[in-house]
């Protein structure tokens, strides 16, 4: 039966539609777009957000404009936008619709759309008066401190300083010299230009007495174009300091100084600024990539080389003579493998082994002078070993110095015993050397006399006796990476740095050594080796350097600046070398980038600003280039169109880079406008995050009285979740001293609730 029903209706619906009983086409959603402008000077608003209210039947706007007007009720809309700083807006509605203008205190403006595609309105905004404070007659020169902005490097300064009548006369100089003191040690960093005003009187004296060239006055420059007068006066300032380290707080100091011709009739040094600065990015999020080098750009070619090295071997020999003994087996496994190594470099086509040196050590048992006899036959023993192992052709090119001798210290037996954990008998070896410190014959008679010198001592002195072989030879050809490697990885000179590698061997080592620690230390050597070598830094392990610092949040900003040409404006400029054949890269994008990320980390937003100009407009570069930017304060304003069209691109892109950004970027912008963005954009952020609330904090906070309470909600929501957030609202000038305050005693007492019912109800 419904079945039935439906399908009749369904006839019916479509007769009446045929008959005409419908509008031939329904109602249609439109974009209305315009401009919002100040109807007394027809200028777009600066102080204060424009809103636009859409709603879809006149009625519901009727309705709603008295609750708009009155700020009391929640506005229901069918869209909502906000004019930008042009006054420009485009907003979705009904043909039939109607919007709503509404701009700061004054009355809200219902217009109609009638099908209308672009709706201009022009709005008195009303008067908005400031809080009055009623202090009579000003006694003196203060003007109240007042919190900075902090971007980038960049410490923005401004004040009023009120002079009251009769302060000034015409026959006088106003001084004023702000000082910036950074705040935790108290140094003084800058100075500002100073503040002159001068009487019409005290100018012309002041010509006269600079024998008519106002050259002569050093503070002549600085002077005013405002006279000083008796009446009060009201003195603007504002200027900005390049600061060190923007992670720091700064505070400004003024002397301000009248003077006549004859004396200062007043000085007084007053605080100007306060240390809470106002940090608007120091949320925001980024996070820096690494650039990497193409190896095969940054090659070193084999050089021939002289390499060293050393044979240490144990020969076993007659008890007071110079002749091995012939039974032990071991004396021809270590001459053996003493022949193999040097007949392998004799063998090599392209190695020429050039000295042998030859070191007996004999141990320091028995009278000293006797050792050292003893060691001197057994190493001209061994050498001589040399011409049965080594064919005489070898031997005729290669430098053969008389052989050495030396009878080991007794301090070296203390190692051999701890080896073999014979820990107690070492200490008691190191007690008798230090207290015979210049005698090996006494050393020896106190050691001969311990109870377990014929049972232990004796058996290890065999360690301090052996045969030294070194030897020197040249190589022409390039060992292969495995050779590399394996030297890297097996000979303690070369892995502990106290030989270099080869430039070619580094960039093998590059790309075998896979310990990340390891590889730091041998870009540190290759870094060092190559200015010994080639007079110069090699750029490949100096950008391997820098990113491995990058990567571990390390700082320094030297490592790629000799690979930085600020003259020339871009990166990847190929200029030709001296020798007018090869070519070499001026400004490689990497470097550009790396030491960009590099002055960010070291909080040089100048620097890293300067970097991001040589950096070229690539997909790659565009948000690191844009963080850079921003961070330097270069988002807003700019003196040309370019400068502002660039600052709006910067803006865009780091807005639209995060959630969170998006509030931080409209925030830093600092207008009435930017604030109700901010306000729209923070719901978005998630609830469990402290900083979301301490974002909504700001923003309630800026809409003065009003928004206090919110404020302080908000900030206690913040500090609930984390409680590192105190200490940074406290020195935070978009906090300022009163709501902290007042944030902290409500914090307190809520703590103390919160401890109280855990404590009653044992949660």
């Amino acid at each position: 039966m419904k079945t039935g029903m439906r399908y009749l209706f369904g006839i019916l619906l479509g007769l009446f539609v045929y008959a005409g009983y419908f509008p031939a086409s329904a109602q249609q959603i439109k974009v209305v777009s315009g401009r919002v402008l100040d109807k007394e000077t027809k200028k777009p608003f600066r102080d204060e957000a424009v809103y636009i209210y859409a709603f879809n039947t006149v009625a519901a706007a009727k309705d709603a404009q008295q609750a708009i007007d009155s700020q009391n009720a929640l506005v229901t809309s069918d869209g909502q936008e906000i004019a930008d700083e042009s006054g420009y807006y485009e907003i979705r509605v009904a043909e039939t619709g109607a919007l709503i203008f509404k701009v700061g205190l004054g009355e809200s403006v219902l217009q109609e759309v009638n099908y209308q595609m672009e709706i201009n309105a022009y709005i008195d905004a009303g008067i908005v008066l400031g809080t009055v404070e009623v202090t009579g007659t000003l006694q003196d020169i203060s003007p109240k401190e007042q919190a900075p902005t902090l971007v980038g490097n960049k410490l923005m300064m401004r004040n009023t300083f009120p002079i009251p009548a009769q302060f000034g006369k015409t026959n006088a100089r106003l001084i004023i010299q702000p000082y910036v003191v950074e705040c935790s040690k108290l140094d003084t960093i800058a100075f500002p230009r100073p503040i002159i005003y001068d009487g019409e009187q005290y100018h012309m004296t002041q010509e006269r007495r600079m024998g008519y060239n106002l050259a002569n006055d050093p503070l002549e420059q600085f002077v005013s174009d405002k006279p000083l007068t008796e009446n009060s006066m009201q003195i603007e300032w504002e200027d900005t300091v390049i600061v060190p380290n923007p992670q720091l707080s700064y505070f400004g100091n003024a002397i301000i100084q009248l003077e006549d011709y004859n004396t200062v009739y007043y000085n007084k040094l007053t605080k100007i600024i306060s240390c809470e600065a106002r940090r608007p990015l120091k949320f925001l999020e980024y996070s820096l990539s690494q650039y990497e080098l193409d190896f095969n750009k940054y090659v070193r070619k084999a050089t021939r080389e002289l390499r060293n090295t050393a044979a240490n071997i144990s020969l076993t020999f007659l008890v007071n003579k110079a002749e091995i003994d012939s039974s032990d087996p071991n004396n021809e496994i270590q001459l053996g493998k003493l022949r193999d190594d040097l007949m392998d470099v004799i063998n090599c086509a392209d190695c020429k082994l050039n000295e042998i040196h030859v070191t007996g050590v004999s141990s320091p048992e028995g009278n000293y002078q006797s050792n050292l006899a003893l060691a001197q036959r057994r190493a001209s023993f061994a050498r001589g070993q040399l011409n049965r192992l080594l064919p005489a052709s070898a031997l005729a090119r290669t430098f053969l110095p008389a052989p050495d001798a030396r009878v080991a210290k007794w301090s070296e037996l203390v190692p051999v015993l701890e080896q073999d954990s014979c820990f107690t008998e070492a200490a008691e070896v190191q007690a008798i050397i230090d207290a015979h410190p210049d005698s090996q014959d006494e050393q020896y008679r106190a050691i001969r006399s311990l109870p377990y010198y014929d049972t232990v001592i004796k058996a290890h002195l065999s360690g301090l006796r052996y045969m030294r072989f070194e030897y020197k030879y040249e190589i022409r050809r390039e060992l292969t990476p495995d050779e590399i490697l394996y030297r890297y990885e097996h000979d303690q000179d070369y892995r502990t740095g106290r030989k270099d590698f080869a430039l070619y061997e580094y960039w093998h080592l590059f790309q075998m050594v896979k310990n990340p620690k390891e590889l730091e230390v041998l870009y540190r050597r290759a870094y060092k080796a190559s200015e010994e070598v080639e007079g110069s830094p090699w750029i490949l392990p100096a950008n391997l350097l820098a990113v491995s610092y990058l990567r571990r949040d390390t700082v320094d900003t030297k490592i790629l600046e000799p690979f930085i040409d600020r003259k020339t404006r871009g990166a990847n400029v190929e200029r030709l070398r001296m020798d007018g054949r090869t070519k070499e890269i001026i400004n490689p994008e990497a470097v550009v980038a790396n030491q960009l990320c590099m002055y960010l980390k070291a909080n040089n937003f100048e620097q890293a600003s300067v970097m991001a100009q040589i950096l070229p407009n690539t997909e790659q570069n565009a948000m690191l280039k844009a963080f850079a930017m921003c961070l330097g304060g270069y988002y807003k304003g700019g003196s040309t169109p370019a400068e502002r069209a660039e600052a709006k691109r910067t803006f865009e892109l780091v807005k639209s880079s995060s959630p969170m950004n998006e509030v931080v970027m409209h925030l830093a912008m600092d207008t009435k406008r930017d604030d109700a963005m901010a306000k729209q954009a923070v719901v978005n952020l998630p609830a469990d995050n402290p900083r979301t609330w301490y974002l909504k904090a700001i923003i309630y906070n800026r809409s003065g009285d009003a928004g206090l309470e919110n404020a302080m909600n908000c900030l206690v929501k913040c500090f609930t979740l984390d409680e590192t957030y105190i200490p940074i609202a406290e020195q935070d000038g978009d906090i300022g001293k009163d709501l902290f305050e007042y944030t902290m005693e409500m914090y307190d007492i809520n703590k103390e609730m919160i401890d109280m019912l855990i404590q009653q109800y044992k949660l």
